[in-house]
């Protein structure tokens, strides 16, 4: 689990699971679609922590629709996770760890912790760290 992952674990910021408007601005402006269907689960933008979704559909399937929204964008899929960010390919994470980030990974956990249905098992989290500046 990456630290991201952890640090929005620790979030449960919203109950009702819908996405804070201040957030969505911050993605719009940030040009960072919502993929379609997905779940809000918990996490803040204006303090740039990020923030978690979960999706019931593949996660390759998010992973080529999040990267063909950003053709320029880099992955890095290194240490268990796939990172797709607004950077040089082959950087290391103190590289994209400062760089606008949509990270798609399997987690079955996402089912036991916040009681979402058994087949929402794609987690997507997004942080924005270049909009904060």
């Amino acid at each position: 689990m990456s630290v991201l992952s952890l640090l929005l674990f620790s979030l449960d910021l919203c109950a009702e699971n819908t996405l804070p408007d201040k957030d969505k601005n911050i993605m719009e402006q940030a040009g960072v679609p919502i993929y379609p269907g997905m779940k809000f689960i918990n996490g803040a933008l204006d303090g740039m922590v990020g923030v978690r979704f979960a999706s019931s559909d593949d996660v390759e399937k998010v992973r080529k629709w999040y990267s063909d929204k950003f053709p320029d964008w880099a992955v890095n899929d290194q240490y268990g996770t796939w990172i797709l960010y607004n950077g040089k390919p082959g950087a290391g994470p103190r590289e994209y760890i400062s760089k606008n980030q949509v990270m798609v990974v399997t987690n079955e956990n996402l089912i036991e912790w916040f009681g979402l249905p058994a087949d929402m098992t794609t987690e997507i989290v997004i942080a924005l760290p270049e909009t904060a500046n």
